[in-house]
């Protein structure tokens, strides 16, 4: 295929993550300017409960906009092989690409569902005096698995970069009766690709997070409700964040344990011996790390899939929701 159209994908891909990227940007500023503008206090301070109908609508909308990130994110994951075969021929460290845009895909559609929330409508905007935090809105175990993961992608990126050979994207076994090598392998390159791409994804995960925690209240939706709203947003945020910094350390165990079954298979002459043990300790180590990818994707999956879900009211949570003595402004 000629160059000039491989040149012109690119473009429209890095245009494309640009786009993404104001786009997360713009929405978290305009739900941090239209913070609070609305309060379910009476004119006591006394809180109410929330309108069934109104309750109703804001969860139906919190629920389609979960359903487009993930379709986006399929969109996404979709384009990824053309951008990881446009990589592929430019240098293939570049294939890190492909998860940073199905994260900036699913980031986004959130961060449009959280910055259009609409507005309060009648002459009385008050606002009531409960400040919320981050931690306070997304402390959940979907937060705390993606960062989980990223701890494990570092890991494992430092020993490859270690284990790998002198170029950094291939794995050598030396012995004395032979030697293997194998490549693909996740070196130092393929390391600082994977680091740089959950760097980017957890950092517009919490750009995301924030603007949940500082966006407007729902009209006609009591504090406990409005806080449950927010923690369900931040919940299915985290969940579909840490799935795509699990993809990225089960493609790194994936192709690192690959490799080190491939490097295990010596060259003729070296398959007894030491030389024989040695490198069948090798493919047996390739077999384990393999093992475990799939066991962190199916582990990543369920977080996902568990992690979306709409769970039952925490009696502690909606007494916390309610402080005493809030101000309306």
């Amino acid at each position: 295929m000629a160059a000039p159209f491989w040149i012109l994908i690119l473009l429209v891909m890095l245009l494309m993550t640009v786009a993404l990227v104001v786009l997360i940007v713009v929405m978290a500023v305009r739900a941090g300017q239209g913070a609070s503008r609305t309060s379910p206090y009476d004119d006591q301070g006394v809180p109410f409960e929330s309108v069934p109908t109104a309750l109703d609508a804001a969860r139906r909308r919190a629920a389609t906009t979960a359903g487009l990130a993930w379709v986006a994110a399929g969109g996404a994951a979709f384009l990824s092989p053309v951008l990881v075969a446009l990589a592929a021929r430019i240098d293939e460290v570049g294939v890190w690409c492909a998860a940073l845009l199905v994260a900036l895909a699913f980031l986004a559609v959130h961060a449009v569902g959280e910055g259009t929330w609409p507005r309060p409508s009648g002459a009385a905007r008050r606002a009531p005096l409960v400040v919320r935090s981050v931690r306070q809105v997304a402390a959940s175990w979907p937060r705390r698995m993606a960062w989980v993961w990223a701890a494990c992608v570092v890991v494992v990126a430092v020993v490859c970069a270690v284990v790998a050979d002198e170029t950094g994207r291939g794995l050598t076994v030396q012995a004395d009766e032979g030697w293997g090598r194998a490549t693909p392998f996740p070196g130092l390159p393929h390391g600082v690709g994977a680091l740089i791409t959950v760097a980017l994804v957890l950092a517009g995960t919490e750009v995301v997070l924030r603007q949940i925690t500082q966006r407007r209240a729902v009209p006609d939706v009591s504090v406990a409700d409005d806080l449950a709203l927010r923690k369900l947003a931040a919940r299915r945020v985290a969940a579909g964040s840490q799935a795509v910094v699990a993809g990225v350390l089960v493609v790194l165990l994936a192709v690192a344990g690959a490799a080190m079954e491939d490097v295990g298979t010596p060259t003729p002459g070296a398959e007894g011996g030491d030389a024989g043990v040695l490198f069948e300790r090798w493919a047996v180590a390739g077999s384990v790390v393999t093992a475990a990818a799939i066991g962190v994707a199916l582990a990543a999956l369920a977080v996902a899939w568990f992690g979306s879900l709409r769970s039952r009211p925490d009696a502690h949570a909606v007494a916390a929701a309610h402080p005493s003595g809030a101000a309306a402004v």
